[in-house]
């Protein structure tokens, strides 16, 4: 067995941002486990033109530690980028690129090790530590000793029951667009599901590589939401405020009762479409309806998908149910693309800590603290910090790229027992508590 202070679990950003930072403490012993064989980030979205929707400073360090050498703005000097990103002109960078950076800074963490599931964590009362057991790609069990944890698995695609009780090769969900895109592109009707933004990238995609001819031929493409529009993500300045450190502390100041209620209300701040994109799209629309012209992409609001049939010849058909006009109607196409979005998914050894070592509440959800800890319900020392809670837990800003360094620093802080990062005591101008 091999004993160490701290044991990540995924690595994703959060994690890898973790272990970037602790490779300057080495008296701290970590390692970082993730069963995929190499870093990659929403590989089946990592589409042309795509960006982040936050600024390049959001990577994995800069923001807990500017001068840290596994920075972006490092990152772009060590691959002779930099004087053409001076000139790119842009706080959004692609999507491609922040894959390639993270995949890059992987390579220099030697406590990263990829290729190794985790396949159960027990706490031992005795040691007063956990036991994590891991399997290597080799087939080979490993076992650690480790005194805290760090959980960073993030979230898995979530399957709604007429996406999940169907096996058609070309009705995937969103995660899985760039692997099909070919196949779609050749496809005559093809639908997308969902109202976001990887949804509208989707479409975007698709449209794009339509052409008149096709369209002439009666190719093309359906969106379908069951929201009443299409509408944008928050990105003003003073309403992006919410994803900074001081609306997370705010949000722990409420009622845990009601964080759920105020949660349920943000959908629009971070699930909707960037400006960019809907202007993109909107462009396009108008372009090549020009003298009347078939547009080649019809969109469907208020229009909830509630089954979805194969017939004999392979027809999809989508039956949608109008939810403001209480009216249904059947979409055919040949392929169908469910940007339905991601979900948390604790694996089996997360929920067997539950109620023996974490504490819960009524929806059987473990308790994460403002320091990013999890609760516990037993006597043991032991911590188990959680990257990317559910956002009732911490607000809108827990998911955000943008947040990533600041809980590091705060969870680093802990591990060494002093302030090794400075926290920002203002990073909002609004007050979002009463003001003394």
């Amino acid at each position: 067995m091999k004993n160490i202070d701290i044991l990540g679990i995924g690595i994703g950003p959060f994690n890898l941002g973790l272990a970037a930072l602790l490779s300057h403490h080495p008296e701290i012993k970590a390692v970082f486990l993730e069963k995929k064989p190499q870093f990659r980030w929403h590989e089946g979205l990592l589409l042309e033109g795509t960006t982040l929707q936050i600024p390049f400073f959001a990577d994995l360090v800069t923001i807990a530690n500017p001068c840290h050498p596994l920075g972006y703005i490092n990152y772009l000097h060590q691959h002779d980028r930099l004087h053409q990103f001076y000139y790119y002109d842009r706080f959004l960078i692609p999507r491609r690129e922040y894959d390639h950076y993270c995949r890059w800074a992987s390579k220099q963490l030697p406590d990263c090790q990829f290729g190794e599931n985790v396949l159960d964590v027990i706490y031992d009362e005795k040691r007063d530590q956990f036991i994590v057991e891991s399997q290597l790609s080799s087939g080979k069990n490993q076992f650690y000793i480790s005194q805290d944890l760090v959980i960073g698995i993030g979230t898995q695609p979530h399957y709604p029951k007429w996406l999940s009780a169907c096996d058609h090769p070309l009705v995937k969900h969103a995660a899985e667009f760039a692997a099909l895109q070919k196949q779609l592109n050749q496809c005559k009707q093809v639908t997308v599901v969902g109202s976001g933004q990887s949804a509208a990238e989707c479409v975007l995609a698709l449209y794009r590589s339509l052409s008149l001819e096709q369209i002439q031929a009666g190719a093309s493409i359906r969106w379908v939401t069951r929201s009443a529009g299409f509408h944008p993500m928050e990105f003003s300045k003073l309403g992006q405020e919410c994803f900074t450190p001081a609306y997370m502390q705010y949000f722990q100041s409420i009622p845990r009762e009601k964080r759920r209620e105020i949660a349920a209300g943000q959908g629009l701040i971070y699930k909707g479409i960037s400006f960019f994109t809907i202007g993109e799209i909107y462009d396009l629309l108008y372009e090549r309806t020009v003298a009347g012209a078939d547009a080649g992409l019809t969109l469907y609001s208020s229009c909830e998908v509630e089954d979805l049939q194969v017939s004999s010849s392979g027809q999809i058909n989508l039956s949608c149910w109008h939810t403001q006009l209480d009216q249904r109607q059947t979409i055919q196409s040949d392929a169908v693309i469910a940007a339905t979005g991601y979900r948390h998914h604790w694996p089996k050894w997360f929920e067997n800590l539950k109620n023996k070592v974490l504490k819960t509440d009524e929806y059987n959800d473990c308790l994460v603290r403002e320091d990013f800890t999890a609760e516990r319900c037993d006597q043991g020392k032991g911590r188990i910090f959680i990257q990317n809670a559910e956002i009732f837990q911490q607000g809108v800003g827990s998911p955000d790229l943008g947040i990533g360094a600041t809980r590091n620093s705060v969870i680093i802080n802990q591990l060494l027992g002093r302030e090794a990062y400075r926290i920002p005591k203002r990073s909002a101008f609004q007050h979002y508590g009463l003001v003394e």
